[in-house]
């Protein structure tokens, strides 16, 4: 058996039959050893003490080859630096991203509590929550992703409470009733079905664990935008900053819409819903400005026309109705009861 965090209970599984995983050394494998399944003998590759848990025909997709050329970058221990909890406290308190504030209140008492990330790719700020007590398992479709997260920092403070694996959302690798928390950030509109993503979130969630996912709201006047006014400027963005696939499927689509959510959640035998949206003229600000120019920029690049946008929004979008009902940024997700 693997355990998640080298001790305890919860252990991984064979994503494809939920058989039993053990290690095995091989010199067949890169990194020298991977975890097969006892029951249907497949065989997931090991990197840097995590496992690609993705199925093999999963790792060829072109979604999976664009994020791996995306993160596809050396790492290493030699350059990880200690984790400051006030580096990531200002993104998640401050207020030029009011969608963090919400999920930490979806969130609630993370103490204790196993959180799985779902799609996090490089993203490092969710490592915060070690600092609130949680137990985190930070995975994504491309392993390269998630070793870059793994590698940019020291995180011998936190062994046995922090692991990263690649894992496909669909075909979750851990047992049932197992986490409390299921999180995505940006990530639910890359599944062009949400269906037996949904249904991989019900399983391994525990009775009263909860699913939190920051998106996009279907926005009228926004996906309006988008194909008239914006189109230029938004192939030109495209070419300067190519996106994935999924990315561009979603782009065209547009945002949920509350009602599709609230079916799905009911399809699934979920317990309550949440759906909460926020901002309208401060996210048109910012993805204007990250669109343009990177989101690999510092925080301060942004500071400004959020400032503007948020301004606006206290203005206009709070009182009137009609830019209310087109707020942008989305906080959903259910309750398993």
């Amino acid at each position: 058996m693997i355990p998640v965090f080298g001790a305890g209970t919860l252990c991984l599984v064979c994503p494809v039959c939920k058989g039993e995983l053990e290690y095995h050394e091989s010199p067949l494998d890169k990194d020298g050893g991977a975890a097969c399944c006892q029951t249907c003998a497949r065989r997931f590759p090991a990197a840097d003490g995590s496992f690609n848990l993705v199925e093999e025909s999963k790792r060829l997709t072109d979604e999976t080859a664009f994020y791996d050329g995306a993160y596809a970058v050396a790492h290493g221990r030699k350059s990880a630096r200690r984790l400051d909890a006030s580096e990531w406290a200002r993104r998640w308190h401050g207020p030029h991203w009011p969608e963090c504030q919400r999920i930490l209140k979806q969130l609630g008492d993370v103490r204790s509590k196993v959180i799985l990330c779902l799609g996090n790719g490089a993203s490092r700020k969710e490592l915060y929550f070690l600092h609130l007590g949680a137990y985190l398992i930070h995975s994504d479709l491309s392993l390269a992703g998630v070793l870059k997260a793994k590698t940019e920092y020291d995180l011998d403070d936190f062994k046995g409470r922090v692991a990263f694996h690649a894992m496909d959302a669909c075909a979750v690798p851990l047992p049932d009733s197992s986490v409390d928390i299921v999180y995505g950030f940006e990530f639910a509109h890359h599944l062009p079905d949400l269906t037996p993503f949904l249904r991989e979130v019900e399983r391994v969630l525990k009775q009263g664990g909860r699913c939190v996912f920051c998106d996009c709201a279907y926005s009228p006047v926004w996906q309006t935008a988008k194909r008239t006014v914006l189109w230029p400027i938004m192939k030109v963005a495209h070419w300067l900053h190519p996106i994935s696939p999924e990315d561009l499927r979603a782009t065209y689509v547009g945002g949920y819409r509350e009602e599709e959510i609230r079916n799905l959640g009911s399809a699934m035998g979920f317990g309550c819903t949440h759906f909460e949206r926020v901002g309208f003229f401060q996210y048109l600000l910012t993805r204007g400005v990250g669109t343009l120019v990177g989101w690999n920029r510092p925080q301060w690049v942004y500071r400004a026309p959020s400032t503007l946008g948020r301004a606006l929004d206290a203005l206009l979008t709070e009182r009137v109705g009609f830019l209310a009902r087109n707020t942008i940024r989305l906080v959903w997700g259910f309750d398993k009861l």
